[in-house]
């Protein structure tokens, strides 16, 4: 069995997938026969808005407006986002088939890596609110919409150590890129812009937040709320401003390949990781399986 669970969400576009693919390649390159400690995986893709949001940008590409890329990735994002809200008390909806991915690959990791594994995740864009959502009900004894509706799924004995590792209660980093989170509270107070806990109600991970100063959909989030401040470990400006290379830019949206790829959060992440193997007991079978296991990507 594997000793740690890393699991990565792209965003909605499904070409961002193969960034996610770079990244695990990189990580069994730099991290040797530790690799075989890992069982690395993505969160599926939910078809949302089946030829919605394709209809709607080949509308909008008859004007000729330009950074058509741009403007497509913008669309599926809050499209993505949008219509999860939308039909949140829906039991068929967006929302609970959103969270019931993510539930299957969690308990998919569970079965490869056993239950109290500790968890990292990493979520770029749109993924961000949706595995906020996810902890935010999982974070409750009880919610009238998604997967925990009731108490979760009957299958689950409640209070065991898989409900734990369902709920994220392993959960020992976040990594959100380019998290657009802010765009989603404009209209509440700040006392009413609540985070997901990271040191209570059975939790205690660290919350890292890397956005690029010109990427409108990548933000700091710890300035949002008290709330964000104290659940958010620390804001990273991938580039400084004072970059020559970004002085004319402007505001952008920046592929996911500049957060995929980043210096800075490659030099968080190998830190965060290689801190979690060292104080992670390996599990008796694993070496005996380090020669033959494979990453599910």
């Amino acid at each position: 069995m594997a000793d740690i669970v890393v699991l990565a969400a792209p965003a909605v576009d499904a070409a961002h997938r193969n960034c996610v693919k770079h990244l695990f390649s990189m990580l069994r390159e730099n991290l040797g026969d530790d690799w075989a400690r890992l069982h690395c995986d993505t969160f599926p893709t939910v078809e949302a808005l089946p030829g919605n949001t394709q209809r709607v940008f080949e509308d909008m590409r008859k004007c000729e407006v330009d950074s058509l890329r741009a403007r497509k990735f913008l669309l599926n994002t809050l499209a993505e986002n949008s219509a999860q809200l939308g039909d949140i008390h829906s039991r068929s909806g967006l929302y609970e088939r959103t969270q019931t991915a993510i539930y299957q690959t969690l308990q998919k990791a569970a079965a490869a890596a056993g239950d109290c594994a500790p968890v990292l995740l990493i979520s770029h864009s749109a993924s961000c609110i949706s595995l906020s959502n996810y902890l935010w009900d999982a974070q409750r004894p009880s919610v009238n919409h998604g997967v925990w509706r009731d108490g979760g799924p009957a299958e689950v004995r409640k209070g065991s150590a898989r409900e734990r590792f369902l709920r994220l209660k392993t959960l020992s980093h976040w990594y959100t890129l380019g998290a657009g989170t802010p765009l989603w509270f404009g209209a509440k107070q700040r006392d009413q812009i609540q985070a997901v806990a990271t040191t209570s109600r059975g939790y205690q991970f660290r919350w890292k937040n890397f956005y690029h100063p010109d990427d409108l959909l990548g933000w700091p989030l710890k300035p949002l709320s008290p709330s964000y401040n104290q659940a958010v470990f620390r804001d990273y400006a991938t580039r400084p401003l004072s970059d020559p290379d970004n002085a004319l830019a402007g505001p952008q949206l920046l592929p996911p390949e500049d957060y995929w790829r980043n210096e800075l959060v490659w030099e968080q992440l190998g830190k965060d990781l290689s801190t979690l193997l060292q104080n992670t007991k390996p599990k008796a079978d694993a070496s005996a399986q380090r020669s033959r296991r494979a990453v599910a990507v």
